[in-house]
């Protein structure tokens, strides 16, 4: 190259012997590397204070242990049952205010949606409306029935001390008022792209007409409680359990109120303690009568809420 100044000889022949060496040297200690095993991991010291964690045996919260169980000693017959009960439906109002499904909701008993798919095609609504226009939605509608269960018999009943390896199961919610109503979502699900939730409409539908009627028909079912029993051997709480019709729940409480009792005894003094109930009862639905009715801005058109 013009403008270097050139090199001499002997620095040239110096560098081609270094190269070739020092590259080799590079070389060799990467293969080196490459090679050299890996590092054996270091091995977890012993803990000398670990404990081996104690099996906890599973027994119910209201287990009590006793000398002596309780005894039944009254058990009065079930009385027939009058009742005022809603009956609440989540129920698909298109915009033309026709009906094209209704959903019982936590109903008193499974029993009063037997008419629906008869009756729900003949019924009417005028349309909700969101900006002035008619919009199909899922509208709480709620009847209000008068009820009357008779001739209702026990074909098993089991009323026995609570053990301690009995399953813990959910008592039955509580559908009196409205309150329970608020457990559901402000929106649809499963979601309706079509449907506005009933709790954005401007208006809400309005009923045109609902006929309804329900014929008398024999029933079967059976109903699971937790009854306390006082150390004076009265029932002093009775929770029904499980799957458990609500309105069920409510006769039986009313005839468990008149059972009496020889008390549970325990370091031999009477002493409080729960058993459970475990029955199959057939009965008469013999009416259900429409008393009154009404529009209700809450979606319930949702996955029951745990």
């Amino acid at each position: 190259m013009t403008g270097c100044r050139p090199l001499p000889a002997a620095r040239i022949l110096l560098m081609r012997a270094i190269f070739p060496v020092a590259a080799a040297m590079l070389a060799g200690a990467g293969l080196a590397r490459a090679q050299a095993p890996a590092a054996k991991p270091v091995d977890a010291l012993a803990d000398p204070v670990r404990m081996t964690l104690a099996e906890v045996a599973y027994a119910h919260p209201l287990y009590r242990a006793l000398d002596e169980a309780p005894k039944l000693a009254e058990r009065a017959n079930l009385q027939d049952l009058d009742t005022r009960q809603p009956l609440v439906l989540a129920v698909h109002i298109l915009e033309t205010g026709r009906v094209s499904e209704a959903v019982p909701i936590e109903p008193p008993l499974k029993g009063l949606a037997a008419p629906l798919a008869a009756l729900v095609p003949r019924w009417r609504f005028a349309p909700a409306k969101k900006g002035g226009q008619p919009v199909p939605t899922w509208a709480a509608y709620s009847i209000d029935l008068a009820i009357s269960l008779e001739k209702g018999i026990f074909s098993a009943f089991a009323l026995e001390a609570l053990r301690k390896d009995d399953p813990l199961l959910s008592t039955v919610r509580d559908t009196s008022g409205d309150a329970w109503m608020t457990r559901y979502p402000h929106d649809i699900e499963p979601k309706d792209p079509a449907a506005v939730s009933i709790e954005d409409v401007d208006a809400l539908p309005a009923v045109e007409k609902t006929p309804w009627s329900f014929d008398a028909a024999r029933a079967r079912a059976r109903a699971t409680a937790l009854v306390e029993v006082s150390e004076q051997g009265a029932v002093a709480r009775f929770l029904p359990t499980g799957e458990t019709e609500p309105l069920l729940g409510i006769w039986l409480r009313q005839l468990a109120s008149k059972w009496r009792f020889t008390p549970a005894l325990s370091g031999g003094r009477p002493v409080a303690c729960w058993m459970t109930l475990d029955a199959t009862l057939d009965y008469t639905l013999d009416s259900a009568k429409k008393k009154s009715e009404r529009v209700l801005k809450k979606n319930l058109r949702a996955t029951r809420p745990s």
